[in-house]
């Protein structure tokens, strides 16, 4: 009788689990066998071999083993590796842009992990996807100004490199004391047939690009920028040695020391080509003209944080960046931007916060309520003080009053900035006027 009885309930529980996978005593409890697993597939170069803790089904851990894959193209992929972990498999992941080949290789490798019911599922290559629209954006760097006020001696370089885009390093020096260096800075501005239309020309250091950049190769092109000026300033350091062993072929094998062009520099991966073949060669001419001609072009600089009528910051930061011939005594650079917080919480308005880390001149993105571009106030402010225009005179310009029809004129008010750049204007003439570097600047009646 007991033995009959046994026999019906396993033809029951075999019938039901067709149904709803009931009788847990013949149906495994977890997708993947327990235990440690060494698996492998093919990557873009070499065979990439991973070891896989598994636990009740899930896996808890996973390591790379060994690999010859490109290092740099490599470290990008292996990010995949705690997405397949949250995700308890390979399963709708995408691959790393331009690390696709070594993602399917990782991902391939885990489909080969034994799973419990003992199937062995085809595994179908994925391509990236770009995830723009993410809120998730781990990546840090800070593209805030320093506040108050810099002077100096100014040097400035550019040149168009690697299929043209452009580059330009600004130096200033301490008036007083030639070898101290105060403020280093790179830039870089897409080549006008970049194959990405909306990065065409843009300039980099504090627009989108980097949040594109990162998400595609995991690290924002500024952070390279930003840690070489750092040495700079720290170290008042503007020529480097090129490293003898440098061999291009190990070029993007991160643990190899003759992968570096210059000694001593290992820059964030992701703008090395920007740092040797633009930043350093730039650099390098500054270094010159600092030891042979000099500059006759005075620097000033002021930074402040804008505050709400509560005295308390809004999230923006404002800095005017004028460039004088002390010969000449005229204007011959200005720069005028406001500069939105690293972090979207500092950023009062809500509809500013989607622009943290960008400035209204350099995103593409932001839209002045002005109902003109931001760079083209700035821009046209510019040529108005490199043609001799005063600094306060500014009737002119763009979006300096509310003119009337939109359809007829482009834009029809006046933008809040332009009284911001008048208090930030009216700081720095007065400390030109007492260096006794600038000619004077009427007012408008």
């Amino acid at each position: 009788m007991t033995t009959i009885k046994l026999i019906k309930k396993s033809l029951i529980c075999t019938a039901v689990t067709f149904a709803v996978m009931g009788c847990s005593a013949t149906v495994p409890a977890g997708k993947y066998v327990d235990g440690t697993h060494e698996v492998s597939a093919k990557g873009k170069k070499s065979l990439i071999t991973l070891n896989v803790q598994v636990a009740e089904g899930k896996i808890t851990d996973i390591t790379t083993k060994s690999h010859n894959e490109t290092e740099s193209l490599f470290l990008n992929a292996e990010r995949l590796l705690a997405k397949i972990v949250a995700n308890n498999g390979h399963e709708g992941i995408d691959a790393v842009s331009g690390a696709t080949f070594s993602s399917n290789g990782i991902l391939k490798a885990i489909n080969t992990l034994p799973r419990t019911d003992g199937s062995q599922v085809e595994y179908v290559s994925v391509g990236s996807k770009d995830d723009a629209s993410s809120e998730d954006f781990k990546l840090k760097w800070s593209i805030q100004p320093q506040l108050g006020m810099i002077i100096g001696d100014y040097y400035y370089q550019e040149a168009r490199f690697r299929q043209g885009h452009m580059g330009s390093m600004a130096v200033v020096l301490d008036s007083s004391n030639p070898s101290d260096v105060i403020l280093a800075e790179f830039n870089e501005s897409g080549r006008p047939n970049y194959y990405t239309r909306m990065y065409q020309d843009v300039p980099k250091r504090m627009s989108e690009y980097n949040f594109s950049m990162g998400k595609k190769k995991g690290t924002a092109w500024v952070q390279s920028a930003l840690t070489m000026e750092k040495l700079m300033v720290e170290q008042d350091k503007l020529t480097f040695e090129l490293n003898p062993d440098y061999d291009p072929a190990f070029r993007n094998k991160l643990k190899q020391p003759n992968r570096l062009k210059y000694a001593d520099i290992d820059v964030v991966a992701g703008a090395s080509n920007s740092i040797q073949q633009s930043m350093i060669p730039l650099t390098a001419k500054i270094h010159n003209q600092i030891n042979g001609e000099g500059t006759t072009l005075k620097f000033y600089q002021n930074a402040e944080k804008l505050m709400d009528k509560n005295g308390k910051w809004t999230g923006v930061t404002a800095v005017l960046r004028l460039v004088v011939d002390t010969q000449t005594k005229g204007i011959t650079k200005a720069y005028y931007d406001e500069i939105f917080a690293d972090d979207k919480v500092s950023i009062k308005d809500a509809s500013l916060k989607k622009f943290y880390r960008q400035s209204k001149y350099a995103s593409i993105n932001y839209v002045e309520p002005a109902r003109i571009g931001f760079n083209v106030m700035v821009d046209a402010l510019d040529s108005h003080l490199q043609t001799g225009g005063s600094l306060f005179d500014i009737n002119d310009l763009p979006a300096t009053g509310d003119t009337g029809s939109y359809a007829a004129t482009g834009f029809t008010k006046r933008s809040n900035s332009w009284d911001i750049y008048l208090n930030q204007a009216e700081l720095l003439y007065k400390q030109m006027r007492l260096d006794g570097v600038i000619i004077e600047h009427k007012k408008p009646i």
